[in-house]
C-alpha cells in the first residue's frame, strides 16, 4: 500500500493525442484573446505619482494628500549703502559729566535698506584733516534696523565734559566722516563743533529713530 506524499497529488491518465492538440489550440485562442484585452479598471500601477492642483501651480509632483511644497523665502532687505543714504549730527546733549550727539542716517533711496552694527567715524578739521583718533565702539551689536524710503536709524557718540578728565580736549569738528556699517565708502556732514575731551570717543550700535 502506498501513501501519498505530502504537498503532491496522483495524477490522472494522460490524454492521447488528440487530446493534446485540442488543448494545445485552446490555449492559443485563449493567448491570443488576452493580447487585447484591457486591464480590469481597479488595477493600478505601482509607484504612480499624482499631481495635484496645488502642485502643478508649484511646478512639482506630489502624492496624494502630502502637504504643499513650502513658499520660497522673500529675500532679504538689502544692506544701506552710501549712495541712498544722508549723513546729519543732531544736537549735542550734555548730562551727568558726558556729552552725547545722534549721528543719524536717512534712506534717501526709493527702497526699504537694512543697517546693522557700529559706523566707522572720525572727526576732521577745515582741511579734511583727521583730528585724533576715530572713535571706539561701545555697548552691544544691536538687531538690524529696516528703513523704509525717508526713515532714519541713528548711532550715539559720546564723550566727557571739559574738565572731567586731566587730558586736554581736542580741537572742535569741522566736519564729522562716518562710514556706514558694513559699507568701504564714507559720508561727511557739518561737526556743529563737537569737541572730544578726556580722550573718550566713543559710538554706539546704530538703532531706530533719529535720537534717544
Amino acid at each position: 500500500m502506498h501513501r501519498p506524499v505530502a504537498g503532491r497529488h496522483p495524477r490522472g491518465p494522460r490524454p492521447g493525442p488528440l487530446g493534446v492538440a485540442a488543448l494545445s489550440g485552446l490555449a492559443l485562442i485563449t493567448a491570443c484573446g488576452n493580447d487585447s484585452a484591457a486591464p480590469p479598471a481597479s488595477a493600478t500601477t505601482p509607484n504612480t505619482v499624482t499631481t495635484t492642483p496645488s502642485a502643478r501651480a508649484n511646478g512639482s509632483p506630489s502624492t496624494p494628500g502630502a502637504a504643499p511644497a513650502p513658499a520660497a523665502s522673500p529675500e532679504a532687505v538689502p544692506r544701506c549703502t552710501t549712495d541712498h543714504l544722508g549723513l546729519s549730527l543732531g544736537r549735542l546733549s550734555p548730562g551727568a559729566g558726558n556729552v552725547y550727539a545722534p549721528l543719524v542716517f536717512t534712506n534717501t533711496g526709493p527702497e526699504k535698506c537694512r543697517l546693522r552694527g557700529f559706523p566707522g567715524v572720525t572727526l576732521l578739521d577745515g582741511s579734511g584733516k583727521r583730528i585724533g583718533e576715530p572713535a571706539e565702539r561701545a555697548g552691544d551689536v544691536r538687531p538690524a534696523v529696516e528703513l523704509e524710503p525717508g526713515a532714519s536709524a541713528y548711532a550715539a557718540l559720546r564723550t566727557v565734559n571739559e574738565g572731567v578728565s586731566d587730558k586736554p580736549c581736542w580741537q572742535p569738528a569741522d566736519q564729522v566722516q562716518a562710514y556706514p556699517p558694513g559699507s568701504t565708502w564714507a559720508l561727511r556732514t557739518d561737526g556743529r563743533s563737537f569737541r572730544v575731551c578726556g580722550d573718550v570717543f566713543e559710538v554706539s550700535a546704530v538703532r531706530p529713530g533719529r535720537h534717544p
